[in-house]
């Protein structure tokens, strides 16, 4: 039979491993929520990225569509007749190209957005179903503790259950969890 001390060593030793069992959990979830946010982040600026990417090709568009209308209004200023024909032709043709370029160029951003919020969107729902999975194994495993003692790990069960050998899985010892 144990006398009291060695009653509340072993209280006090149950109680810290609890306490140290709680904060590595603790610690697990405050780094996976760091990862996440991380990723989080790394899509929101990924997505602002290629966002400011387009609207920089779009106003570089628009800018030599300006400089092009500035230009074909000057000969028409200068010159009448067949000349002024000519030129206004020539700015319909460019005009007509720069409408055709920048609508491609919209077309395209509005694919790379849609693919980007998809990829998002399967993040997010990867996001979830790992913690449902994480939630899962948690819950199947809550009564083990880790425990380190003299330089040795072990693997401490709730009073009541025990762990027996079940044989081996691709090369790896398969145990078994069984309440007594």
């Amino acid at each position: 039979m144990l006398n009291t001390g060695e009653s509340n060593n072993m209280n006090s030793l149950i109680q810290r491993m609890k306490a140290k069992a709680e904060q590595d959990r603790q610690e697990m979830e405050v780094l996976t929520r760091q990862q996440f946010d991380a990723l989080s982040k790394s899509l929101s600026e990924s997505s602002k990225n290629a966002l400011s990417t387009t609207e920089a090709a779009i106003q570089h568009q628009l800018a030599r569509l300006e400089q092009s209308m500035t230009s074909r209004c000057r000969i028409m200023n200068a010159a009448f007749g067949w000349k002024c024909l000519q030129a206004l032709a020539l700015t319909l043709c460019i005009l007509t190209g720069t409408i055709f370029g920048g609508w491609s160029l919209l077309s395209l951003a509005e694919k790379k957005i849609t693919a980007l919020h998809r990829e998002i969107t399967t993040l997010s729902e990867r996001k979830e179903a790992l913690e449902v999975q994480s939630a899962r194994i948690w819950a199947t495993f809550k009564g083990l503790e880790p425990y380190h003692a003299e330089g040795k790990d072990y693997l401490l069960t709730l009073e009541g259950w025990t762990i027996i050998f079940s044989g081996t899985l691709d090369k790896r010892d398969a145990w078994r969890i069984v309440r007594k």
